[in-house]
């Protein structure tokens, strides 16, 4: 497997470069957000702190399963199961996040104090509101990329 993945990266440096640049980013994104939480001087620095960490990390996840079909489907051109079963996973994510979401907004309810109880509502916009991008994304596109890949097994299936 890992000789694989090593003469993967050699037939694409620049494939791998951008993907050790992304989890470089990911890393760099999640330490900061979580030395911002840890460094936190003010109540609402912290509840803030603790929403952007919990919004990104619901971001980098949703991305990376989209990233992996779209990579499967029209880069790679291989239809397996599995990718079905992609479509699925990020469904799994967007329901896991609402849950982490309200959680969070409820942690972050009874800690953040009275004098920024005004600011809450910013607060439950962001982490209410960050999927809406995806869920936007998989309104319109899921069923073309769904299309695509029965039209690639059926091409495959011709092909055997």
């Amino acid at each position: 497997m890992s000789t694989s993945l090593f003469q993967n990266a050699k037939k694409n440096p620049v494939s791998t470069i951008i993907l050790l640049l992304f989890f470089a980013y990911v890393g760099y994104s999640i330490i900061d957000d979580i030395q911002t939480v840890r460094q936190a001087t003010t109540d609402f620095d912290y509840c803030k702190g603790l929403c952007d960490l919990v919004e990104f990390i619901g971001k980098t996840i949703t991305w990376c399963i989209y990233f992996v079909v779209c990579y499967l489907t029209y880069v790679h051109k291989q239809y397996s199961r599995w990718i079905l079963w992609l479509y699925y996973l990020a469904v799994v994510v967007f329901i896991i996040y609402y849950i982490c979401a309200g959680n969070t907004l409820d942690y972050v309810f009874n800690h953040i104090g009275a004098e920024h109880l005004d600011r809450l509502p910013s607060m439950a916009r962001s982490l209410y509101g960050a999927p809406f991008y995806f869920i936007v994304f998989s309104f319109f596109f899921m069923p073309k990329l769904i299309k695509d890949t029965m039209k690639l097994k059926k091409e495959q299936e011709l092909t055997v």
